[in-house]
């Protein structure tokens, strides 16, 4: 049998495909075994497995499947979400005969559901990072993104050639008549939109003669927030408000946008208006986006064909540079898809840093004017549009066929302003909502996309029966696209730059530990050179002796703390107990449910078969033979009916009543363990603070033993530094104890990977034995980790008396009590860096754990 594995890694875009050596009995990467295998082929930057899945199956099935032979046995090593949909391409029917898929006990844990908590040790961190680091901009810079992207802010990066109707396919993404419409290129703008806070309030900003403009709009009325109301721009957006009709939120911002949008029309030599207009605007709430609780901010780039606009590359990746994890979106028309403009477009915008090209989206706009095949496209037609140069380039997540002007008079019920748009939604309207139209229009069944996704497209847009017109159009699929991506796919890569930008910033902290460390050796060497040969001895007797105390210290606790943990810290079930406490709870449920009940009904079902059969027995060859056969055969059949539906009826009662008692059992033993980790690091923390409080005072007396032994020091000076070293205030161990996330560490991931069978009844021996070896590991692990951070605090402790002790040394001297401040200032640095270095590394370690490898 051929034995094939995909290792799929989301966090870190990585897909390895392995191969299984019966010789060796180990599994190897097919790139070290094959040099043909299309499984090299993969672009993991480009790749996405949900969306690559079926290329890749059918890959497998083309090299390792023979024919007549064992199915190939496919292993799979990923999240949940990718086994789903590697599972949903191998129950295929063309499929299934072919490959046995098998999931690993190796996992990694679901992006989204570990967010929460990564956001919540990012957060804590992030006050203290900042104090590390508030004089790099660059590391402030990425702090601000990082906590950005983990707000759910997500870009949408629309863009396109001129008169291809980005304008007309960012309003309906809105659901409103916002930016302006038509082919003629006006400006070299960027707009960034954001949804507003409030579904009554928008507000426009943007740079005009370098001074700040903010404009307001909270229902019907506008106001000039920053910026002076007299300049001529400004005065021209009044009037024209004041002489409109019709004065709502939505007219007031497209009047205001309008005017600024044409206002370098006058005079195209003169760049007066800021590179980037900022919106923020209500989202129509019958649209996808206008429900998510995703903050997308789409950004709406100038056409690349325009000769006013040759650097909108430039003026888009500056523009986007606080933002990562975006969703590109390439708006074209079917009928010029292949064209030169858009291959260079295309290389322009996948150089973009903070886009993530694995999901570029190409919308192929004004769908319903294009010559689309009757019924759908060949497969050969489909082979054709993925072969153009500028689709190769682009085509990632799918090609999505829409109607701009359908889905927004979808969203807002034909309630248009533009004529245009008006006259086209009243023209079509009847074969986007009508099933019975002979020329019935839904475009999303055009769509170029896997087959597994696509097919889940067309299931959730014939769904939305109640707003056929915007499902029609292939807006509402865009939508749920980019709603799937923000809700799901994002939260891999905004787990990842939490890891990526902790790593950076403990590397920018090292650097600063070691140009502060060199900064303190320099000024005890110089402090060394001064002393007198005595004292120098003395120095350096303590120094000898504090570093054998601490290397003792530090190798002791590990086997003291050990010891304590397997002697003191002992949470295990017994076997017996639990299973009796299992069937007690089973006995009291039964018992509650009347289950004898059901017992009994299903023995007086059979008996009474038992019974009609001897009866109907003794008379079947009496008079009328066949007639009394007959009878025999059909009450035989009615009883059997009886007795299979009692049985089923008390099967399935037994099986939801086991359930109930294996539910409980099991909430109990997870109660359990929460409770003993509880437990466990109270007791820990009480018994370490002790331990090193008392290696605390063993440190202090070995100091003071070697002061006393010293005839460096007068007995005046021995006694001051004997009673600075009786009084250093004692180490505060429980000052970090918010930061190390030990327990809560220790509480994430399945607990026992356990499995029910199907009769739903719990196996006791195991639960209790699953239970006792991991608590087991996780009080052992979780003792270790907490003697390291308690250790790490006792060293700073420790460096932060030892340069008391040399600042008291030198001081009789005056140069050196300048230099001792200068070591005290530097040790009193270095040990607030250590100190939050370990936060840091704590908050790391943490991170990795929920985005590590796991064994179930």
């Amino acid at each position: 049998m051929n034995k094939v594995k995909i290792k799929s890694n989301p966090y870190t875009r990585e897909i390895a495909y392995l191969s299984f050596d019966e010789a060796t009995n180990q599994w190897v990467d097919v790139k070290q075994i094959d040099e043909k295998s299309r499984l090299r082929e993969t672009d993991s930057e480009r790749s996405f497995l949900p969306f690559k899945i079926k290329e890749i199956i059918n890959i497998i099935i083309k090299e390792y499947y023979i024919k007549g032979r064992e199915k190939v046995e496919l292993h799979f090593e990923g999240t949940q979400d990718e086994f789903a949909e590697v599972a949903t391409i191998c129950e295929r029917p063309d499929v299934k005969d072919k490959i046995d898929l098998i999931r690993e006990n190796t996992i990694l844990e679901n992006a989204r559901f570990i967010k929460g908590d990564i956001k919540e040790i990012f957060e804590k961190v992030n006050p203290i990072i900042e104090s590390i680091v508030k004089d790099d901009e660059s590391v402030i810079k990425g702090l601000n993104k990082v906590s950005q992207a983990l707000d759910d802010v997500i870009p949408i990066c629309v863009f396109g050639n001129y008169s291809a109707g980005k304008s007309t396919f960012i309003n309906a993404l809105i659901g409103a008549e916002i930016l302006p419409s038509g082919g003629d290129p006006v400006t070299a703008k960027i707009y960034e939109i954001r949804r507003s806070t409030q579904p009554d309030w928008a507000q426009i900003s943007f740079e005009f003669h370098d001074e700040r403009i903010e404009l307001s709009v909270e229902g019907s009325d506008y106001r000039v927030l920053k910026g002076n109301p007299e300049n001529d721009l400004l005065v021209s957006i009044q009037k024209e408000i004041d002489e409109s009709e019709e004065k709502n939120l939505y007219t007031i911002v497209r009047i205001a946008l309008d005017l600024i949008n044409s206002y370098e029309k006058k005079d195209r030599d003169e760049i007066e208006i800021g590179n980037v207009i900022t919106l923020d605007v209500p989202y129509a709430r019958t649209g996808v986006l206008g429900e998510s609780s995703n903050s997308f901010v789409i950004f709406d780039t100038p056409g690349s064909n325009s000769n006013s606009n040759a650097d909108h590359s430039k003026v888009l990746a500056e523009a986007m540079d606080g933002f990562s994890n975006g969703i590109p979106i390439w708006v074209t028309q079917y009928e010029s898809i292949d064209s030169e403009d858009n291959a260079s477009l295309c290389d322009k915008v996948l150089a973009i840093e903070a886009l993530d090209k694995r999901f570029t989206m190409i919308v192929l706009n004004k769908a319903d004017g294009s010559d689309l095949e009757e019924g759908g496209f060949s497969d050969e037609h489909i082979k054709e549009i993925l072969e153009y140069k500028a689709v190769e380039k682009m085509y990632a997540s799918g090609i999505f066929f829409v109607s701009s002007i359908m889905g927004l008079g979808g969203k807002n019920n034909g309630q248009l302003i533009d004529k245009f748009y008006r006259k086209t939604f009243r023209a079509q309207q009847e074969m986007y909502n009508d099933p019975e139209d002979e020329d019935y229009m839904t475009l999303y069944k055009y769509n170029i996309m896997p087959e597994q996704i696509k097919q889940n497209a067309i299931e959730y847009s014939e769904a939305a029966s109640d707003k056929l017109i915007y499902a029609n159009s292939g807006l509402y699929c865009v939508e749920k696209e980019i709603e799937n991506f923000g809700s799901k796919h994002s939260a891999y890569n905004k787990c990842q730059m939490v890891r990526a930008f902790l790593s950076t910033v403990i590397e920018k902290t090292n650097a600063r530990i070691d140009a502060k460390t060199n900064a303190l050796k320099m000024a005890r060497d110089k402090s060394t050179q001064e002393l007198d040969s005595k004292t120098l001895e003395l120095k350096e007797a303590i120094a000898k002796s504090s570093k054998n105390m601490q290397d003792e210290y530090e190798f002791n606790s590990k086997d003291e703390i050990r010891s304590y943990a397997e002697s003191k810290l002992i949470y295990s079930f017994d076997a017996e107990v639990l299973a009796r406490m299992d069937a007690q709870k089973r006995s009291q449920h039964f018992s509650e449910n009347s289950f004898d009940k059901k017992e009994d009904a299903y023995k007086e079902s059979k008996d009474k078969f038992w019974e009609h059969l001897k009866e109907s027995s003794q008379g079947l060859f009496n008079k009328n033979f066949l007639e009394n056969a007959k009878k025999m055969v059909d009450d035989a059949t009615k009883d059997l009916k009886e007795i299979q539906e009692s049985k089923t009826q008390m099967d399935e009662t037994e099986k939801e009543l086991d359930k109930q008692t294996s539910d409980e059992i099991m909430k109990y033993v997870i109660n359990c363990y929460t409770v003993n980790l509880d437990n466990a690091q109270e007791n820990l923390d009480y018994h370490l603070n002790n331990y090193w409080g008392e290696k605390e005072h063993e440190f202090k007396a070995a100091i003071i033993s070697e002061i006393a032994q010293s005839d460096a020091l007068s007995d005046s000076q021995r006694e001051e530094i004997t009673d600075m070293i009786k009084n250093y205030d004692p180490v505060d161990f429980k000052d970090d104890a918010e930061s190390v996330f030990v327990k809560k560490k220790f509480l994430k991931g399945a607990l026992f990977g356990l499995r029910l069978s199907d009769s739903e009844k719990l196996n006791t021996n195991r639960l209790a034995a699953s239970y006792n070896d991991r608590i087991k590991k996780i009080v052992a692990n979780m003792s270790q980790e907490m003697n390291s951070n308690y250790f790490e605090r006792f060293k700073i402790w420790e460096e932060r008396l030892l340069s008391a002790i040399e600042e008291n040394l030198t001081e009789l001297n005056p140069e050196l009590k300048s230099i001792a401040e200068i070591i005290r200032i530097e040790s009193e640095s270095i040990a607030e860096l250590e100190n939050n270095q370990q936060t840091i590394k704590s908050s790391l370690d943490y991170i990795n754990d929920l985005m590590t490898w796991k064994n179930v």
